[in-house]
Formats: C-alpha cells, structure tokens, sequence
C-alpha cells in the first residue's frame, strides 16, 4: 500500500495522526495530516495518551514533548508568516486585554484578574510562569481550558488578561472580527521555539524520514490561510524543557 508520502507501509496500518493543539487551526493538521498518508486526525484528549504508542504522529505542545522523554520524537515544526520570526520555527504569547483596559504591559496586571488556557500549554501556561514566577502574582487565576475561551474571557470582561499564542490569536481576530473591536494586545511573551510535530519512538525508520520530508515539502493551500510559510527540522526545545523543570511541572509530580 502506498501513502501520500509516498513510501511502502505493506501490513502496517495506516498511519494515524492527532491533534492536540488549538481547535480553531484543525484544518491545517487535517491538511498536513492527508499530505503525509494519515488514515485520519483525532482529537487528542490527553497528550499521555501518546505514551502508549497507538497514535504514529500528533501535532502537540512543547511540554508533553519534555514529559514523554524517549516515547516519542520532535521531527517538524512550521514557520510562521509573522515577519517578527525571521523565517525561524518560532511563535509568541500575546498578553491580551480589553480593548479599553489601562494596562500596557503584564507588569500592570499584577493583581489582576488572570486566565491561562490549560496546563500542558507552554504559550498559555508556563511561558506566563516563567515571567512572573508562580500564580500568587495574580489576584485571581482561572482555568479557561482553550485559548479561543480565554479570549473571550477578556473580551467579555470576565478577567483582566490572558497570554495567547500568536497563531491563534491571528487566526481569531481574522474569523471572528468582532473580537478584534474588544481586546489588544498589551505585551509580548517570547519569542519560544513553536510547537513540534512529533511521531513515536517505534516508528519504522523509513516511515519517519518519509513524513518528515513530506511535511517539508509542504507549500501553499492550507498553510497560507493558517499564516504558516512551511514546515522546517524541529528546533531545539532544550531552553523549554529546563524552564519547565525550573517552575515544577504538576504533570511531573504525578
């Protein structure tokens, strides 16, 4: 049987891709998944579930990557259009308030009324630690669940401020305009290395190198409308993962 990558996967069954990354940029992971032979994307529930070697590729934050050590393998990350990344396989949180709020920096919302998106997030999550130190630097912190929520946290007024990745909140601000008339940005946290592609250990080797050139060669369609240039070698996400072990991550202590 051949795949869209082209190479023979004979017995092995198709290859399953998931998703664990921000709902609102699924076409995209359907688009690169469909490239590179994915008999089909899930909707991931819990990265752990990656540890058990039944999803072949995901599309996942950078934490479960450091948390699932040697289950599984960084092999592409995509470049964004964002002009401030310089065609490197980067992304920023944007600290995001209301439109008519005071604060210019997240040194204003010191106190404040905070919602980060879930905790295996780097860009909602522990890059908003790694600045302020822990969660006591806030007055009030809530558990928004996605990105696309915590935004509408703030533009509803229900918190004060919020980090969201740069991608999304992009891609938002386009889809839902009116979103745009209720929050700005007040500061920025980054630039990181963005999230990785990655594939379990136990993947034939052949099969590896042959979605990660195809995911490579990836030009136009769905990239462009998800403001991503291309797909690149994965970055290095050491930085991340000392950070993350610096601030005591709870999924660690489990």
């Amino acid at each position: 049987m051949e795949t869209g990558c082209g190479y023979p996967l004979g017995s092995v069954r198709p290859l399953l891709f998931a998703t664990y990354l921000a709902p609102c940029v699924r076409p995209l992971y359907e688009f690169a998944a469909a490239a590179c032979g994915g008999s089909r994307l899930i909707d991931g529930n819990d990265w752990r579930d990656l540890a058990a070697g039944d999803i072949d590729v995901a599309f996942v934050c950078s934490p479960p990557l450091v948390w699932l050590g040697g289950a599984v393998e960084a092999i592409a990350a995509p470049v964004l259009a964002d002009p401030r990344f310089e065609g490197r396989p980067l992304y920023s949180s944007e600290v995001v308030v209301s439109a008519g709020s005071a604060c210019t920096s997240l040194d204003d919302l010191r106190g404040a009324r905070w919602a980060y998106n879930e905790p295996s997030s780097w860009s909602g999550y522990w890059v908003t630690l790694s600045r302020v130190g822990g969660w006591e630097y806030f007055g009030e912190v809530v558990a928004a669940g996605s990105h696309q929520h915590a935004l509408r946290m703030v533009a509803g007024g229900e918190v004060d401020g919020s980090a969201i990745d740069s991608q999304v909140l992009a891609v938002e601000l386009r889809d839902h305009p009116e979103l745009a008339e209720r929050v700005r940005v007040a500061d920025t946290l980054g630039p990181s290395p963005i999230q990785p592609v990655v594939v379990r250990a136990g993947l034939d080797a052949e099969v590896k190198q042959a979605v990660r050139a195809r995911l490579l060669s990836l030009r136009g369609g769905q990239l462009h409308r998800y403001f991503v240039r291309r797909f690149v070698p994965a970055p290095d996400y050491s930085a991340i993962a000392a950070a993350v072990a610096r601030l005591q991550t709870p999924a660690r202590s489990r």
